[in-house]
């Protein structure tokens, strides 16, 4: 056991509290993403779901304007770090509940220092945060149902209430419920669950609560579902991307992290081949977390290989979430007795709030950009807010009046600018990839009416001649250089499109 110079109590609130402050700050001095421009923008349409994933993020940021009439980033972002904060309490409780209260605070002390979960997911407005929280709630009270003698059947009903929250947030909830059908088939133990009815009862009550979802998909013909399926399609076979897929989470976690996860991991699975019918009380309990954590972790990877899309390292992150407790467990027990555990923890820790500390002071003073050339690879112009845009509209007397809804060419242009120019003003998308702006139906109430356009700088002359063909013509008006604390971020032209035809 650690040596208790404190209580868990005491540490689990010294984590919550350094983690929020940090959480709190970094909202508040660096602006929106892309991502998050664009679930902002699209969130002002009331919707039961949306294009891209299930509508708990949209609500939340739609949520937040409404309560406080602002989009500032730290508004929006706000219900997101409330959902981190309980995510830390939730995690500590999980892994108290599964072996012990020390091994609950490492735990939630290394999520926090993981950056996919611990920062951008816990500040950013985005559907894992909600996720996280939901999945790590369901998860405990599943724990309870499966390992405590006292606990009442209708436990199940909660859990499918809180996993199909977690799907209500975004569509990896699915694997809630996939693992937990692998640990009832797994578990002896536990398998009599198979033939009761509670479970299933559970399972209802998770369709109910995902019900907005599967309404607004049928009404839309399925598009967000086909949208996700589509990445993974077959295309051609990319040997190599399983392993850079597995490389980039290890990123997002951190290298270090991400090694202790899979030790512990490992180890779980050991102890389950080696006595399946005859598992401890630990190893149970280790063997559900990676019954539940283990569809994301191999599915992504194992997509990659044939997927034409492009691949995305965070969407493993929920199957490492469950991981977390394994990690901590192990910790506690090396704590004691092994220097090199404390100084990987508090080192983790140190890490981390470095690097928060140094991306707020890169968003508030220049960037590396603004002292020499402008390169798409500064990571800081995704979060730049285009104020200069709003700017040019006000000088160049752009009204509502005269062309009463603005045109882009790709769904995060469209974020970027519809943010950037407030709620007035009504967001279309004229392109390939529009993504949720497909079906906002914007340039159905607008045939006939005149037009912004505003795309990037120089305009490709496929683009122009995609928007031309449903204008009567365009009018360049002006090119707008777009900066950010100081730094050059990229130049836009304004056009105006005459007469707009579907």
């Amino acid at each position: 056991m650690l040596a208790r110079r404190i209580s868990p109590a005491t540490a689990l609130l010294a984590v919550f509290v350094g983690a929020t402050i940090l959480r709190i700050a970094f909202a508040a001095a660096t602006g929106l993403g892309n991502d998050e421009s664009y679930t902002v923008v699209t969130s002002r349409a009331v919707a039961l779901s949306y294009f891209d994933h299930p509508p708990m993020a949209w609500w939340l940021a739609r949520f937040a304007a409404w309560l406080t009439g602002s989009e500032a980033p730290a508004v929006v972002r706000a219900p997101f770090i409330v959902f981190s904060a309980l995510s830390t309490v939730l995690m500590y409780r999980l892994t108290a509940r599964l072996f012990d209260p020390w091994a609950g605070v490492l735990a939630a002390l290394m999520m926090a220092c993981a950056p996919v979960l611990g920062v951008t997911s816990a500040s950013w407005v985005l559907p894992d945060g909600p996720l996280i929280a939901f999945l790590l709630a369901g998860t405990l009270v599943l724990a309870r149902v499966l390992f405590e003698p006292d606990a009442h059947p209708a436990g199940w009903l909660l859990a499918g209430l809180l996993g199909g929250l977690a799907m209500l947030s975004k569509y990896h909830g699915v694997f809630f419920f996939a693992g937990t059908l692998l640990f009832l088939v797994t578990s002896p133990r536990h398998r009599f669950w198979l033939v009761r009815v509670w479970p299933y009862a559970g399972a209802l009550v998770a369709l109910a609560v995902v019900s907005p979802v599967l309404i607004w998909n049928i009404q839309n013909d399925f598009i967000s579902l086909s949208f996700q399926a589509g990445r993974a399609a077959a295309a051609r076979f990319h040997p190599v991307m399983p392993l850079v897929v597995i490389g980039g989470i290890a990123l997002f976690l951190t290298p270090w992290i991400w090694v202790g996860l899979v030790v512990a991991a490992a180890r779980a699975v050991f102890c389950h081949l080696r006595a399946p019918y005859g598992l401890s009380r630990g190893a149970a309990r280790s063997w559900l977390l990676v019954c539940i954590g283990c569809g994301p972790v191999l599915l992504f990877p194992l997509v990659a290989a044939w997927s034409p899309a492009k691949p995305f390292f965070h969407w493993a992150a929920p199957g490492y979430l469950m991981l977390f407790p394994l990690l901590g467990r192990m910790m506690a027990q090396r704590w004691p007795h092994h220097v090199a555990t404390r100084r990987w923890a508090f080192g983790s820790a140190i890490f981390v709030a470095t690097v928060m500390v140094a991306v707020m002071a890169l968003a508030r003073v220049p960037t590396l950009a603004a002292y020499g050339p402008a390169t798409p690879r500064d990571p800081l112009r995704e979060l730049a807010t285009w104020s200069d845009l709003a700017s040019a509209f006000r000088q160049q007397g752009l009204t509502m009046e005269h062309t009463p809804f603005v045109v882009t060419r790709i769904w995060h242009e469209g974020g970027k600018v519809g943010y950037a120019l407030g709620e007035s003003w009504p967001i279309a998308c004229i392109g390939d990839d529009c993504r949720g702006f497909r079906i906002t139906h914007v340039e159905e109430d607008h045939v006939g009416d005149d037009a912004v356009i505003v795309v990037p700088a120089p305009a490709r002359p496929e683009d122009l001649a995609q928007i031309q063909s449903h204008f009567a013509r365009l009018e360049p008006l002006v090119t707008v250089d777009l900066r950010h604390a100081g730094a050059f971020v990229g130049t836009v032209t304004i056009l105006i499109g005459r007469s707009y035809s579907r």
